[in-house]
């Protein structure tokens, strides 16, 4: 049974179809058709159940994935690291995390690494969603939720806060809510529940006054947007939303909210010269900026 076969196996499994693993292989379709039929062939077993396009493991296919993971776990440990250990920095790190985070203050930042590390290849993946270590999705997550299994190692990245804030024109024609109660008399915007891929982002409830969004949206820049057109209010992250002097936080003492990003990474590439390089820069940055996440008092 040869490396290649497994590793085409991994691929179509992680993709759920063969055309969706034609460009994480670089293979084309009918060469990754082939190469699965053989590996069936050699090991007698049917490794998936085709249902139209998609595919789905079998039992048995479930249990060669838990091998060749398992496989794969010991190549990317064992071999590619002592490989980079003998090179600089260099190849591809890909970071998941949220689009707040992502966009609003990764997306500045990581082209610096470009310039100190030439070699280094960075791919940032902001989007609304989980990710797999497991499956590879990404090398870095940054995610809300603390990990509670898998075989990662992961640390807390930083608390930051949140507010309510409204754009200065919001209030030209409405009453300025003086308490909590107060909030249920405005628009607003928020998240649409169902879609939520971590209850960390339900953040309309204040004690008994629970709010119901007007516009719902999956993520947070669309949200800042709404804000800003001063037709809602909403609860934003302070290090978004404090560079923009047109937003004025609402009721600073009574609406305050503290969230945490968590830096998750597998434990095979932990010792990854260029996943720790990268996992060590993110850390150093916010570091420095605390103040910007956690601001002692949102301003007002």
């Amino acid at each position: 049974m040869e490396w290649g076969d497994i590793r085409v196996f991994l691929g179509v499994a992680r993709a759920g179809q063969m055309a969706g693993a034609t460009r994480t292989l670089g293979l084309e379709q009918s060469t990754i058709s082939r190469r699965i039929v053989r590996l069936e062939e050699k090991m007698g077993v049917s490794l998936f159940e085709r249902a139209g396009r998609r595919l789905s493991l079998t039992s048995e296919g479930s249990k060669l994935l838990a091998a060749a993971e398992r496989l794969e776990s010991i190549i990317i440990r064992d071999v590619m690291s002592l490989r980079e250990s003998n090179r600089e920095i260099s190849g591809r790190v890909r970071i998941g995390t949220s689009v707040g985070f992502g966009a609003h203050y990764l997306a500045a930042r990581l082209p610096l690494l470009g310039e100190m590390f030439p070699g280094l290849e960075i791919e940032l993946v902001a989007l609304p969603r989980t990710f797999s270590l497991g499956m590879r999705d990404v090398d870095i997550a940054i995610v809300m939720d603390r990990p509670e299994t898998g075989d990662v190692r992961f640390k807390k990245l930083s608390s930051y806060v949140l507010a309510a804030y409204a754009q200065c024109d919001y209030f030209n024609s409405r009453k300025r809510p003086l308490v909590i109660e107060d909030l249920r008399d405005h628009r607003w915007c928020g998240y649409i529940n169902e879609l939520l891929y971590t209850t960390e982002l339900d953040m309309m409830t204040f004690g008994d006054v629970v709010i119901t969004p007007d516009l719902r949206t999956t993520e947070v820049t669309a949200q800042l947007e709404a804000v800003r057109s001063g037709a809602v209010m909403g609860i934003l992250p302070c290090y978004m939303a404090d560079i923009d002097p047109s937003l004025e936080i609402i009721l600073p003492d009574l609406v305050r909210l503290e969230r945490t990003y968590w830096m998750v990474v597998h434990s095979d590439l932990a010792e990854s010269p260029r996943v720790r390089t990268v996992w060590q820069e993110i850390e150093r940055w916010v570091h420095m900026d605390r103040a910007l996440f956690i601001p002692e008092r949102p301003r007002d």
